[in-house]
């Protein structure tokens, strides 16, 4: 699989043949690569939470950093499914850390170090009502570790951000910042390569969500359309009279939202996936079939110990990033 190529704000593209990415993906389960690269992963996690997870070690690291200022972040990441908890973690080690934040890596971004923890909690259990006091707890952990790194952010992933706002444990949101200047590049880039006009159509999945409002916001007034089920009696109110024109279809909702709506789609529509993890090679297909291009949002160019796993391999997640002058957004094309 080819490595995305990046550009200052001005994000470019590699495309991934479908038959390459199988034939690759056959290829090291015969030899066993993927399985010995799983290991190690999970090793390095067991090693790391032996040896650094204590927060004598953590204060004494943030006492150095008030000086040289080099730890900018401590960022929470979740598994959106088994795969990516296994890229981490032993499945014995998951059930111990379900609200329990423990560090799994590290990433460099623009000369600055940010530590990944992990729980093992999923979204249907943010939502969740019962685990509000688990919410204020996880949030309340995150806010010591920022204080023991002596980092100037806290960020977290996935749909964390916009629920613990909306719930008030938190009041600033740097990952919706980032993730919408990113996506706004990116859509920006994918008119430019598919030959599509400055005034082409843009369709928001999530238009009035967390970050949707935000994406929406920046766009030209008059060429965005926000589909969203929020504030229409829980029905999403679909563009119907741009059939069969070239239109920029963003999802920005949830990863299930975006199968919701391909029966929808024509072959003019190119899509732009921002939301984790990236569209399954079930829901590629769909699209392939459709006659649809389709890009992923990988998010900022850095560097990570161990690297992210699937679709965010090359860079950090957007949620994870901070902003800064020299960021390097990062997409890739998977149709």
């Amino acid at each position: 699989m080819q490595k995305p190529v990046t550009a200052a704000l001005q994000p470019t593209r590699v495309t991934l043949s479908y038959k390459r990415v199988h034939t690759d993906a056959v290829a090291t389960k015969k030899l066993g690569l993927g399985f010995f690269k799983s290991h190690v992963r999970r090793l390095f996690t067991e090693l790391l939470n032996l040896f650094f997870n204590h927060d004598w070690l953590f204060w004494l690291i943030g006492l150095i950093n008030r000086r040289i200022k080099v730890v900018g972040s401590v960022f929470l990441a979740y598994p959106a499914n088994d795969e990516y908890s296994d890229a981490y973690t032993y499945r014995w080690r998951a059930r111990t850390m379900k609200w329990n934040p423990r560090p799994i890596g590290f990433f460099w971004q623009n000369g600055k170090i940010g530590v990944k923890f992990a729980i093992s909690a999923s979204n249907g259990q943010f939502s969740d009502p019962a685990n509000k006091d688990n919410l204020c707890q996880l949030v309340e952990r995150m806010e010591k570790l920022r204080k023991l790194f002596s980092a100037k952010h806290k960020t977290f992933a996935g749909i964390l951000p916009g629920v613990l706002f909306l719930k008030r444990l938190v009041r600033e949101t740097p990952e919706a910042d980032v993730t919408a200047e990113v996506v706004k590049q990116v859509i920006g880039k994918v008119k430019s390569l598919e030959g599509l006009s400055e005034d082409t159509p843009v369709i928001v999945l999530g238009g009035k969500g967390f970050i949707g409002r935000r994406v929406v916001a920046s766009l030209p007034h008059g060429t965005v359309y926000s589909v969203d089920i929020a504030g229409n009696n829980g029905q999403s109110v679909w563009p119907s009279h741009l059939q069969g024109k070239p239109v920029l279809l963003v999802n920005i909702s949830l990863n299930s939202a975006l199968g919701q709506y391909i029966r929808l789609l024509w072959p003019e529509a190119v899509v732009v996936n921002e939301v984790y993890p990236e569209p399954s090679q079930e829901l590629a297909q769909q699209l392939r079939a459709v006659g649809c291009h389709c890009y992923h949002v990988v998010g900022v160019k850095a560097r990570a110990l161990p690297s992210f796993p699937g679709g965010y391999q090359g860079g950090i997640p957007c949620c994870a990033a901070w902003q800064s002058e020299k960021m390097e957004a990062l997409f890739k094309r998977i149709v």
